[in-house]
């Protein structure tokens, strides 16, 4: 409250980044060209509202961070929803054009998803959503790849929020399981792969069904119930077994000996 207008909108707009900006991340969000954005950004450090990264052997030399996460709430809190939107909307335009983006896909799938939540019923939230499933996809795809399987499955939940076809929500709820069994949470595992087998019921397709069925089998049987494991992967590939033969037929047929060998 002690600072003047101009300084609060702009601390609203850096809110937007995260705790920690770049002077031309800012200038992007903000459209305000660098040395005058430098030079107000100047005396909100030495106002102590944030701080600059000075450490020349620091890779985030030269960033700028709110010294308080209070203060950060506190100006992204007092936004409106349709600011907010366009300032993550600004925000992942910028990170697109300005590096890898597989190196910052995790950044810019949640700049769009926050930027959809912020107004879901607005005129363009449908591209909006569209953009962010497929970015929280891919930031699935690129964590899993480095075996961060937790952050593969936060991502994959996010995305089945944003999908309304069955079959595609129900594949990313298999998706999910499949991390959360990487991880060893059988928990979140078999809520993930239940919630597949009954979309993919509903819908009439037992192949896949038969197949998610078959991986929490597996579950089962990391838990000690091996007679359930046991014949509930025989029910899948019983299933499997009455269609064209493919690898899900394969995979669950190799699975169900490895069962019943031991």
């Amino acid at each position: 409250d002690g600072l003047a207008t101009e300084e609060r909108r702009l601390l609203q707009r850096a809110s937007v980044l995260g705790k920690s900006f770049t002077l031309q991340g800012l200038s992007a969000v903000t459209g305000i060209e660098e040395s005058p954005l430098e030079s107000s950004l100047s005396a909100l450090v030495h106002k102590e509202v944030l701080g600059v990264t000075t450490d020349p052997m620091s890779p985030e030399r030269g960033q700028y961070g709110f010294l308080q996460d209070l203060v950060k709430k506190v100006a992204y809190d007092t936004m409106s929803r349709r600011e907010r939107k366009a300032g993550h909307l600004a925000a992942a335009t910028y990170l697109l054009g300005a590096g890898d983006e597989d190196e910052i896909v995790e950044v810019v799938a949640a700049h769009y998803l926050d930027a959809y939540m912020a107004e879901p019923n607005a005129d363009d939230s449908s591209g909006i959503r569209t953009k962010a499933r497929d970015m929280l996809i891919r930031a699935a795809d690129r964590a899993a790849s480095l075996g961060a399987n937790a952050e593969a499955q936060r991502s994959l939940e996010h995305a089945t929020e944003l999908v309304d076809d069955p079959l595609e929500r129900a594949g990313l709820h298999e998706r999910a399981g499949r991390m959360a069994r990487a991880g060893g949470r059988a928990e979140e595992a078999t809520a993930h792969y239940e919630r597949s087998i009954s979309l993919f019921e509903a819908e009439g397709a037992t192949h896949p069904a038969a197949r998610v069925s078959a991986r929490l089998a597996e579950v089962m049987w990391d838990r000690g119930r091996i007679g359930d494991a046991v014949k509930r992967m025989e029910r899948s590939f019983a299933v499997l077994s009455e269609e064209e033969p493919d690898s899900d037929r394969a995979t669950v047929a190799a699975t169900l000996a490895r069962l019943l060998f031991f």
